[in-house]
């Protein structure tokens, strides 16, 4: 083996050990967190996500008018219960598929963002580690 390989194989070595020690302290931190917890998914599905159409707000009723599940418009049953994704607003039939997209997916099924709007809180105390190569 030339020196000029072995010096490249160690290298790659020591990039590979940072590229580790980064991603363990990402996760110890909890910035490696893709998903809401499962917490987070039982709240968003909770009485209080439940509504009645009529109360969802006149701006939100004009952005949508129909159930992306069924296709059914809302204003056919006012006093029909409709889940709201807390995050962005969006809502859906109650006796519609959203229940089970929100447990599986994780997401709203329209917009396919988060749940719960995000916290300052949830990125406090995270970990940077830098490593030097010499």
């Amino acid at each position: 083996m030339s020196p000029d390989m072995a010096l490249d194989l160690e290298v790659a070595a020591v990039v590979a050990v940072a590229v580790l020690i980064v991603a363990l302290a990402a996760a110890a931190s909890g910035a490696c967190r893709c998903h809401d917890t499962d917490d987070d998914v039982e709240r968003a599905l909770g009485g209080a996500t439940l509504v009645p159409y009529a109360r969802t707000g006149v701006e939100a009723r004009e952005r949508q008018r129909c159930c992306v599940f069924c296709q059914s418009e809302y204003a056919k049953a006012p006093d029909e219960l409709v889940r709201v994704v807390p995050a962005c607003g969006h809502f859906f039939h109650a006796g519609c598929d959203a229940d089970r997209w929100i447990r599986t997916r994780r997401t709203c099924p329209l917009c396919r963002g988060a749940l719960w709007p995000r916290t300052e809180a949830s990125g406090a105390g995270a970990a940077v580690v830098v490593v030097a190569v010499p």
